[in-house]
């Protein structure tokens, strides 16, 4: 199924040492920089390989994301020389604190701190656009979330490349896409708005982007659910209205991408569009069928003919996408055996429905396709809900003074030559090869 899904490239970025050496003036602060340095690197490493576990990237980038939360969240000089006392949740909790670790994520931030750092970052839609670079270590937690989420993404369909998917692989491949949902969600709604700088327009922080990616996975993981009711031969009534909700997932995934950039977001609007094809055919082929066993066979024939020309849809869409240039690897969904299956599916019933009207029920075929009032009621998908870690409890306020932001860094800034500007490194990512016999089948 790998085949089936199209990817945008994870997203790169330069090398990032956290430097302190010449402001931090206690050695406990030069070794928390290093720990910062090595879950970074470990994070970055586990980018390249989707076919890691689910627990190794929540590890690495829980890791990362809670030491980096001390950057963001450091206390202004005053306050860090007054640490804080038991805090409300410990006190509930009955934990009791040492009195040396202070909370950052209320009251004064101290800014010097949070933008000492200059991070680079590509962009997963941008191809021929150069990196853009922010001294805000908001920026760094942002980027390198949404690549969290690129990769949960990427980590579903290199499962469901497999030739056989069992039921323990459906439902990694469902739960990497509702988590997948779920962090782009988080960071669009509770961190892009703590930027210093707005993200620029068609960038992977543009808000209607990361509604794109949010709505993309519920679609995606919509198929899974949709997948696995065919398989176990549910009502033709229960696939058809599964198959227009995905539909409509696409259509709202699309949607999101009209008003930006079409060089940027075109090849992504034809992987959408011609989903959505392909689900609306699949719905109406099913409604055929139920439109059959309540003896209408005129209207089934009218959604099955709606059928076969959506089909023809999404094939001339499937031209369409792998010809327009864009990012992400172009993939040949119509070679794929889950869209050749269906075609063989629309012919085979619209056949049946033909010769049982020509035998059986004589019915005027209608000229306006029914409606199908379908709305799903089971196997909704929603993002699983994401929180970014805590503080990491090696930020202390003994660390934050030793550092002595205030003074050391302003002092460090005047009269600093500029930071070299370093190329971002890519991302390197697995060949994918073509697997056209693989099949979307859950045993």
């Amino acid at each position: 199924m790998t085949h089936w899904f199209h990817r945008n490239p994870l997203k790169a970025t330069a090398p990032q040492d956290f430097d302190v050496r010449k402001v931090a003036m206690k050695s406990d602060f030069s070794k928390i920089m290093g720990d910062l340095r090595q879950a970074r690197r470990t994070l970055l490493a586990t980018f390249t390989d989707p076919s890691a576990s689910t627990e190794t990237m929540e590890k690495a980038s829980g890791a990362y994301f809670s030491l980096l939360l001390g950057l963001i969240n450091a206390p202004s000089p005053k306050s860090a020389e007054t640490p804080k006392k038991e805090n409300a949740s410990e006190s509930q909790s009955g934990d009791k604190t040492d009195g040396d670790k202070t909370e950052t994520l209320s009251g004064e931030v101290d800014q010097k701190l949070k933008t000492f750092f200059r991070f680079k970052w590509s962009q997963s839609l941008w191809i021929s656009r150069p990196p853009v670079v922010q001294e805000d270590a908001e920026y760094e937690l942002v980027n390198m979330g949404v690549n969290v989420g690129i990769w949960y993404t990427k980590h579903a369909a290199r499962i469901s490349d497999k030739q056989d998917i069992n039921m323990d692989d459906a439902k990694e491949v469902l739960r990497s896409l509702k988590i997948a949902a779920g962090i782009f969600k988080e960071f669009k709604d509770n961190r892009v708005g703590r930027l210093l700088v707005e993200g620029d327009k068609t960038s992977d922080l543009d808000p209607r982007i990361l509604d794109c990616y949010i709505t993309c996975c519920q679609a995606e993981a919509q198929e899974v659910t949709l997948a696995r009711a065919v398989e176990m031969k549910h009502s033709h009534h229960l696939i058809s209205s599964l198959s227009n909700d995905t539909a409509s997932f696409f259509q709202r995934a699309d949607g999101h991408l009209k008003a930006l950039d079409q060089e940027v977001v075109l090849k992504w609007r034809k992987y959408l569009q011609l989903k959505q094809a392909f689900y609306k055919a699949y719905a109406y082929c099913y409604h055929g069928e139920t439109l059959l066993g309540k003896e209408k066979c005129g209207d089934a024939i009218k959604c099955l003919t709606e059928s076969e020309a959506l089909s023809e849809k999404c094939f001339s869409l499937c031209k369409e996408y792998m010809s327009t240039k864009g990012a992400g690897s172009t993939v040949r969904p119509h070679e794929h055996n889950f869209y050749q299956r269906l075609q063989r599916q629309i012919r085979f019933t619209l056949d049946k429905l033909k010769r049982e009207n020509s035998f059986i029920y004589f019915q005027k075929v209608p000229e306006v396709v029914p409606d199908m009032d379908l709305k799903a009621t089971y196997g909704l998908v929603e993002p699983e809900v994401y929180s970014v870690p805590d503080i990491n409890p090696s930020w202390t306020s003994t660390i934050y003074t030793g550092f002595n932001v205030s003074k050391n860094v302003e002092n460090n800034k005047k009269g600093k030559k500029p930071q070299k500007d370093v190329d971002v490194v890519p991302v390197k990512e697995p060949d994918i090869k073509v697997t056209r016999g693989s099949d979307c089948t859950i045993s």
